[in-house]
This record gives structure tokens, C-alpha cells and sequence, in this order.
């Protein structure tokens, strides 16, 4: 089966593969073995979400919702079948993060409860994943974003309300662009938060960075476009030379 996961993995970062017909191929396999592979229920929750991501490029958000509903179907399961295992809860943690927005503010806030919950254990078995460290840092962006309204709300249902800064956020995505430097959708969102504090001199060099990098697969295509709206409303910060 090692062999059949390395090959899922390439067509999954594979822009040329049809990723529905992937996605079909891989649940066959699943359901066939009696949906008991821990390895290949946290591999559908990432085909979901790419699939979800090439639905967002092209503004279908009904057909991108189902996508995310079903990665989280499948991550569920996942967290069923091992609760030890570090990709069950890593991709837990994505296809919440991907819930989070299709849902009401009380919703929204007892994902990101199960999110740092699940985050916590991912990290205690590796410490050191880039894909961790980066949903880390987009989570204490939305708590630093959270309105007024938003934390009352909070207070009002959760005894211990998440609480994050945004220099938290900066640090996480750090430490993944530390991993892994050339990834766009990291730049976009060190960018993102160094708009938020303000820093767009240091924002726009994010952007910049980010559009240089080539684009490969619907992340990248997303991502690229957000960094090219970026790109106009912050270029007159860029440092003359």
C-alpha cells in the first residue's frame, strides 16, 4: 500500500490530474477495505479540500461548501480510526479551519476550540510541520480579528475563550516559512498579518515575494490572485530604489 499512498500523493499536488476522478478512485479503495485505512481517510480530506480549492478559483461556492463538508466527514472518521495518529489531527484541524466560515458565529467559535484542541495534540507527536505551523498562524489571526460582539459572544458560551495575538500569528507563519520558504499561500498570509499591524512596508515585500514564486495547482492560483488584489491597494509602499 506504500506505493499506492506515494502515487495518491503526487497526483494530489499534480495540477494535470482530474481530481474528482482521483477523489473516486481513492474512496473506492477505502469503502472496499471497510473504511479502516487511517491512511488513505486523511489523504481524502486533502483531495476535499483541493477539490474545494479548484470550485473557490472558479466562484462555485455551493459545489466548493459540499467539498469542505465532506473533508470534514472524512476527518471525523479520521480522529475515529486513530486518535493517536499526528495526520488525523492535522487534517482535522484543516477541514475545521475550512468549516469555520460557513457557519454562525457560535459555531465558528466551537471550531476554533476543537481546532486549538486538536492542534495541541498534532504538535506534542511532531512539533516540526510546516502545514501546523501555518493553519496555527491563520487561527490567531482570526481570534485577533474577533469583533467586540464576537468575543462577548465567546465569553458567553466558553468558560476560556481562545486568545491569540497577531504577532502570534506572525511567529507560526514563520516558523513555517522557515520550513518551507517558497510557498505561496504562506507569503500571502505573513502578509495579510503584517497588514493588520500596520507594517506595510514589510507587507508589500510578502506580496512581492509571494507573485514571484511560480504558481502550481489550484492553492497557488487562489492565492495569487488574493496577492495580486494585495498588490495594488499596497504597491505605494514599496521601497523606492
Amino acid at each position: 500500500m506504500a506505493d499506492i499512498y506515494a502515487i495518491w500523493d503526487q497526483k494530489i499536488e499534480d495540477p494535470n490530474v482530474d481530481k474528482q476522478q482521483l477523489y473516486n478512485e481513492m474512496l473506492e479503495r477505502f469503502n472496499q477495505d471497510g473504511q479502516k485505512d487511517l491512511n488513505i481517510c486523511w489523504r481524502l480530506v486533502r483531495i476535499c479540500i483541493v477539490l474545494a480549492d479548484g470550485y473557490e478559483k472558479i466562484n462555485n461556492k455551493n459545489e466548493a461548501k459540499k467539498c469542505i463538508e465532506k473533508s470534514f466527514e472524512h476527518a471525523k472518521k479520521a480522529i475515529e480510526l486513530d486518535q493517536n495518529s499526528m495526520d488525523a489531527h492535522k487534517w482535522y484541524c484543516a477541514a475545521v479551519g475550512r468549516m469555520a466560515p460557513l457557519v454562525g458565529t457560535k459555531e465558528r467559535i466551537k471550531f476554533g476550540h476543537e481546532f486549538k484542541e486538536h492542534r495541541d495534540i498534532a504538535v506534542k507527536i511532531d512539533s516540526n510541520d510546516m502545514i501546523m505551523h501555518h493553519m496555527y498562524g491563520r487561527w490567531c489571526f482570526e481570534v485577533a480579528s474577533l469583533t467586540f460582539l464576537e468575543r462577548k459572544i465567546a465569553e458567553t458560551f466558553f468558560a476560556t475563550p481562545p486568545k491569540a495575538t497577531y504577532e502570534d500569528a506572525l511567529e507560526s507563519l514563520k516558523l513555517a516559512d522557515n520550513l518551507r520558504h517558497e510557498w505561496k499561500l504562506n507569503h500571502l498570509w505573513m502578509a495579510k498579518v503584517l497588514i493588520a499591524l500596520k507594517r506595510y512596508d514589510q507587507a508589500i515585500e510578502w506580496i512581492d515575494s509571494g507573485l514571484a514564486l511560480p504558481t502550481i495547482g489550484e492553492e497557488d492560483g487562489i492565492s495569487h490572485l488574493t496577492l495580486e488584489g494585495l498588490e495594488k491597494s499596497y504597491a505605494k509602499y514599496r521601497a523606492k530604489k
